[in-house]
């Protein structure tokens, strides 16, 4: 039911500072696995490892109605390998006794969907 899987994800951010590219890029793996394993349910991701691919600074001047007041502005990007262990439980396995309800207007009415 429960499996545990060593993989390696590649994900990337972009922002205004260092630590915002880096967090947008970590907080990016929950997202790409969750869409590469579709039919089971995620547990915990686990990091073991990061490895930074590709990190660039972009930067530039900006200027205030094209002449004044000029400061340099910069962009962070980064691209990070992150080796994580996740613990996947397949909803696949787990068995649903069904329950089948009578259906009336006062067990609507009353909100009991559920039996006690």
């Amino acid at each position: 039911m429960e499996n545990v899987i060593e993989t390696k994800v590649r994900t990337e951010g972009k922002g205004d500072s260092k630590e915002k590219a880096l967090n947008i890029a970590l907080g990016n793996i929950q997202k790409k696995v969750m869409k590469d394993y579709k039919g089971n349910m995620i547990i915990r991701i686990e990091p073991i490892d990061v490895d930074v691919v590709e990190a660039k600074e972009f930067s530039y001047i900006e200027r205030f109605l094209f002449f004044f007041f000029p400061r340099k502005r910069s962009k962070y990007s980064v691209v990070l390998d992150v080796k994580i262990n996740l613990f996947l439980l397949n909803i696949e396995e787990i068995n649903f006794n069904k329950v089948e309800q009578k259906n009336n207007i006062k067990s609507h009415a009353m909100g009991s969907l559920f039996p006690k």
